[in-house]
């Protein structure tokens, strides 16, 4: 039998990602270039297409030999149209179908997934979820996505929108998010709401070693937060503890509704780590549920930037033959 290859790519607003893989899920090929999201669909498009070309180019194998193409695309879609409704970080991208336009250029089969799913679906597989049958992605970056794997499916929801941890509301009547929520998980446990609750309590008067340069107009972000924490800040060190006080009971939401196998936090800033895991594991046993002796476990992302890339081309795999 011929073995057969897969395509996936991650359609990000800055970067275009893709590898192709085999049937357990490892890389034989990879690229990437800049999305240029400028150019618009059509400009961004053609550059999706000369990067499968390329890519299989790289890989040595024959156009017969790939199967299908996986995107995992942001913003919220429908698979089942192939449509982008909204992608926030590609300018124009309303309604877009992207899957017939992609298909229709490589002469490929093509599946939409979002982005976070198919990164959910990857650790699953090949990363840190390997051998388990459920689990849960939160990914930690400007703002706060997931993904659920239950039974090894991918779970999409009644309209693919689900598994958006970003917008649970932890923090009733809390800070305000741009979904026209309040108190949403994003506010409190993305990149960017560290950064902004340092800043608003310095503007609000509290001192900080980074008083000076918020003050001066500088950009603050979570690296400078978490060194500052390090380096003793009182400020910092309290933004980031309640960070992980929030994103310890994110977990315990997640872990009481749906008691995955594992919850798997990826993102920029896993990069911290056990500076993140270890006070979000010691806030998240002493807060959880006692009427049971198990709770699932918290680990980090072990594919990184790779998980888009590998989680899209493995659900390209399980399109109807």
């Amino acid at each position: 039998m011929v073995e057969r290859f897969t395509l996936g790519i991650d359609l990000g607003g800055t970067n275009l990602k893709a590898g192709i893989c085999d049937a357990q899920g490892s890389l034989i090929a990879q690229h990437a270039i800049e999305t240029k999201a400028e150019l618009g669909f059509e400009g961004v498009l053609a550059r999706m297409v000369a990067l499968v070309d390329d890519l299989v180019e790289m890989s040595g194998k024959r156009r017969t030999e790939i199967s299908a193409i996986g995107v995992g695309a942001p913003g919220p879609l429908s698979r089942a149209q192939g449509l982008i409704h909204n992608a926030p970080n590609l300018p124009g991208w309303v309604n877009v179908p992207l899957r017939q336009h992609l298909s229709g250029a490589t002469g490929l089969p093509v599946v939409l997934e979002n982005d976070a799913n198919a990164a959910a679906f990857a650790e699953l597989i090949v990363g840190a979820g390997c051998g388990a049958h459920s689990l849960v992605l939160l990914t930690l970056g400007t703002g706060v996505g997931g993904g659920i794997v239950l039974d090894g499916q991918v779970w999409h929801g009644a309209d693919d929108s689900a598994g958006e941890m970003g917008h649970t509301i932890l923090v009733p009547g809390g800070r305000p998010c741009r979904c026209g929520q309040a108190g949403c998980f994003e506010r409190y446990c993305s990149a960017n709401a560290i950064a902004a609750r340092l800043v608003e309590a310095i503007e609000a008067g509290e001192d900080s070693m980074l008083a000076a340069q918020v003050r001066a107009g500088g950009e603050v972000d979570a690296m400078a937060v978490q060194h500052a924490m390090e380096a003793g800040d009182a400020l910092a060190s309290r933004i980031w503890d309640e960070t992980c006080y929030y994103l310890a009971l994110g977990c315990i939401t997640i872990e009481r509704m749906l008691a995955p196998d594992l919850i798997v936090l990826a993102g920029g800033l896993i990069g911290a780590g056990d500076l993140l895991l270890r006070p979000v594991q010691e806030y998240y046993e002493k807060l959880r549920w006692r009427l049971t002796e198990r709770l699932t476990p918290i680990a980090f992302s072990t594919l990184g930037s790779q998980a888009g890339i590998i989680g899209a081309a493995m659900v390209a795999r399980t399109m109807p033959t």
